[in-house]
């Protein structure tokens, strides 16, 4: 998998956070990188999706999660409901 790390969450932030996941209106990569980022996009990551994030998006193309930074990218775990950000 590829990752691009557009804003890199330092070393003091936390390491747990809700994230939106922005997958893209349309692409021609094969991959299908989404856009990760959090509220104040200060951890703004573009990286491919797992089954697991995808089948839990279904169809919408923007869906927030609880997510952990592991020094690469974004694990994302649970689905949370919609923020308002």
């Amino acid at each position: 998998m590829r990752y691009q790390v557009l804003r890199r969450p330092s070393s003091t932030d936390e390491s747990n956070d809700i994230m939106k996941v922005q997958a893209p209106l349309f692409t021609t990569d094969p991959v299908i990188p989404a856009l990760v980022y959090d509220e104040r996009n200060t951890h703004v990551v573009q990286q491919p999706l797992d089954r697991h994030a995808t089948a839990l998006m279904g169809h919408d193309y923007k869906a927030f999660f609880e997510a952990e930074w592991d020094g690469n990218h974004w694990k994302l775990g649970k689905r949370v409901g919609y923020q308002d950000w």
